[in-house]
C-alpha cells in the first residue's frame, strides 16, 4: 500500500532496531516455542478483518495460518497499523508482518522480505457483454470510465487512455453502480479494492484481461537479524505458489484473479 514516510520512519525506529535486534526470533527459537507471532492490520479488509464472530479472517490470515501449519506451530496474531508495522518487526515484537507490505528498496534497508504474496497494479473492471478485451480498448470517445475524483487512476488514464470520458464520483460503491446501470462502461483501479464491494452489487463483473507496466509487489516482512526464518518461509512460499494456494485464497477473498500474477519462480 502506500509507502511510508520511510526517512522518518528511519528516524523513528533505527535506535530501537540496534538495541532490539537481538530480540529477533530465529526459526529453531520460534519452532522451540510452538508459536509465530504474525502482524496483520484488520483495516486493510479482505486482506484480514473481523468476521460476525469477532474472529480475523481474510487472505493474509489464510497465509498465515497455513504457513504456521507447515512450520508445525501456532500463529498468534497480533493488530498492526500501516505505521506500526515496521517498528513492531524491528523490535522483535512480532516475527513476520503481512497486510500489504509493498516491497521498495527503501524499505528493505529496515525489513527482510519474502517472496511476493500478492501484486498491487491497475486494471480494468466491466461486465460481461461489453466489447473490451484489454485496457487500450477503452481508449475511445465512445468510452465512459467511473472515477472515484481525485484518485491516482484519473492521471493514469488521462496519459495512457486520453479519449475516454471520465466519469466522477465519490465512492467505490458509487463508481461500481454506475457500472452496473450503464452509466459508465469500466472502473480503473487496483482491482484488490474493487472485489468485495462488487460481490454486494448485482451485476455479471469481469475483469480485462491486462493491467498497467507499474506493479507493486507485497511481500511477507520479517526482521533482518536472523534469516533463517525468510529462508524458510520462501521455500514454502514457492510450494504453497506452486500449488495454487496463494492465487485461489487471493481470488476467494478478493474476488478476482490478480491483475499481474505472481510469477511463480524458485530463485529468490
Amino acid at each position: 500500500m502506500g509507502a511510508l514516510d520511510v526517512k522518518s520512519l528511519l528516524l523513528a525506529v533505527a535506535m530501537l532496531a540496534v538495541a532490539t535486534a537481538a530480540q529477533a526470533r530465529s526459526l529453531d527459537a520460534i519452532i522451540s516455542a510452538g508459536e509465530i507471532r504474525v502482524g496483520v492490520n484488520p483495516n486493510f479488509a479482505p486482506a484480514a478483518m473481523y468476521d460476525d464472530k469477532n474472529e480475523l479472517v481474510g487472505f493474509d490470515v489464510d497465509i498465515a495460518n497455513k504457513l504456521g501449519a507447515m512450520l508445525g506451530v501456532k500463529v498468534a496474531f497480533v493488530i498492526v497499523e500501516s505505521a506500526s508495522r515496521v517498528p513492531f518487526l524491528t523490535s522483535g515484537r512480532i516475527d513476520m508482518v503481512l497486510g500489504g507490505l509493498t516491497r521498495t528498496a527503501d524499505r528493505a534497508k529496515l525489513v527482510g522480505f519474502t517472496l511476493p504474496i500478492m501484486t498491487e497494479s491497475l486494471g480494468a473492471l466491466t461486465i460481461e457483454g461489453k466489447p473490451f478485451k484489454k485496457l487500450a480498448d477503452l481508449n475511445s470517445d465512445s468510452v465512459t470510465l467511473a472515477e472515484i475524483r481525485g484518485t491516482t487512476p484519473i492521471a493514469w488514464i488521462q496519459t495512457n487512455l486520453p479519449k475516454a470520458k471520465l466519469l466522477l464520483l465519490d465512492n467505490h460503491p458509487d463508481v461500481l453502480r454506475a457500472v452496473a446501470q450503464g452509466r459508465a462502461d469500466a472502473v480503473i483501479d487496483d482491482l484488490a479494492s474493487l472485489g468485495t464491494i462488487a460481490k454486494s452489487i448485482d451485476a455479471k463483473w469481469t475483469p480485462l484481461a491486462d493491467h498497467a507496466t507499474d506493479v507493486d509487489w507485497d511481500c511477507i516482512g520479517v526482521n533482518q537479524a536472523d534469516g533463517t526464518l525468510k529462508d524458510w518461509l520462501n521455500v514454502a512460499l514457492f510450494s504453497l505458489e506452486s500449488a495454487g494456494f496463494v492465487q485461489d485464497s487471493y481470488k476467494k477473498w478478493f474476488g478476482f484473479e490478480m491483475a499481474a500474477p505472481i510469477p511463480v519462480t524458485p530463485y529468490f
